[in-house]
């Protein structure tokens, strides 16, 4: 954690997702997330080494300790991507894909799970 904290700047608040991909399963798993939350000492390790988590930002609330809430999204959109590349954050930091394009959405959901979505009429 220490590597991941180090990337972070002072002041920043960022609102986001903690996940855990189980390679095995093929899918994200709470039930590990929750393992590895409850785990200390040496079984964290092993956990953490087995099932890497990743935090999945998708807005940023505070920066150099200014709150941004009262901002449009779009603008806090482009600040949070802007620290991801001036930054170059890398995981366990994610930046969350973000469109307005409900067929590109519907790709991303369809191909990440096996959630078949049906058109709206």
């Amino acid at each position: 954690m220490a590597v991941a904290e180090e990337q972070l700047l002072h002041g920043l608040v960022l609102d986001g997702e903690l996940l855990v991909w189980d390679r095995e399963a093929g899918a994200l798993s709470f039930d590990v997330l929750q393992r590895r939350a409850a785990a200390g000492g040496r079984s964290a390790a092993g956990l953490a080494a087995r099932w890497p988590a990743y935090f999945v930002a998708f807005d940023i609330l505070q920066q150099d300790g200014q709150e941004l809430l009262t901002r449009p999204y779009s603008q806090r959109r482009t600040l949070l991507k802007d620290l991801f590349t001036a930054h170059v954050l890398t995981a366990p930091w994610t930046l969350c894909h973000m469109t307005t394009d409900p067929v590109k959405a519907r790709g991303w959901l369809e191909s990440c799970t096996d959630v078949s979505v049906s058109k709206a009429s």
